[in-house]
């Protein structure tokens, strides 16, 4: 095989390509109000689908010569999604910490509304140990490792089942050995 790029280099770029779509996206919506809990934000995960389907056509057909078999197809999908997942995890705490550090209060605001909703007769001590739990998982810290795991598990799962599609085997090549009489 012709110097075949390695899976995971080539991983690295689709995944900071990934990651800059995902981030340019959403400082879209954030520039335009849209709010934290909208469906808008569900495009999301179209834009992941579509960048983990894209690194493994590239490869394959840049790369691989055309033909992938299933386990690097899959490889090629984690690790981009992987190297994503780390760039917004980054990015994520600078716009939680930076950009919009109102978002945790508002968040804590909404779950306080939610708790006291759900059961009116909570008492004061038992709301505050809720509210205190709920802003351990705020931090922009915990946020962004929150929402690292869950690109890299809804990462995984879409490359298991992209890769079905994606994969490509090599046609087996059969020889016939000629005999030469004498």
């Amino acid at each position: 095989m012709e110097n075949q790029r390695s899976s995971v280099s080539a991983s690295l770029i689709y995944g900071l390509f990934l990651a800059i779509a995902l981030i340019v996206f959403d400082l879209i919506l954030f520039i335009l109000g849209v709010d934290i809990n909208s469906k808008i934000k569900w495009i999301s995960y179209l834009i992941m689908i579509a960048g983990i389907f894209w690194a493994m056509i590239s490869y394959r057909d840049k790369n691989a010569g055309g033909f992938i078999s299933y386990g690097q197809a899959f490889g090629v999908g984690f690790f981009t999604v992987l190297f994503a997942a780390v760039l917004t995890a980054i990015y994520t705490y600078f716009y939680v910490a930076v950009i919009d550090p109102s978002l945790i209060q508002n968040i804590l605001t909404e779950a306080e509304e939610n708790i006291l909703a759900s059961n009116p007769d909570i008492s004061d001590e038992n709301l505050e140990t809720a509210l205190h739990y709920t802003e351990i998982f705020t931090s922009p810290v915990m946020i962004a490792v929150i929402g690292f795991i869950a690109n890299v598990i809804f990462g995984t799962i879409l490359s298991l089942i992209i890769a079905i599609f994606v994969k490509r085997e090599k046609p087996l090549e059969i020889t016939v050995n000629e005999e030469t009489e004498e």
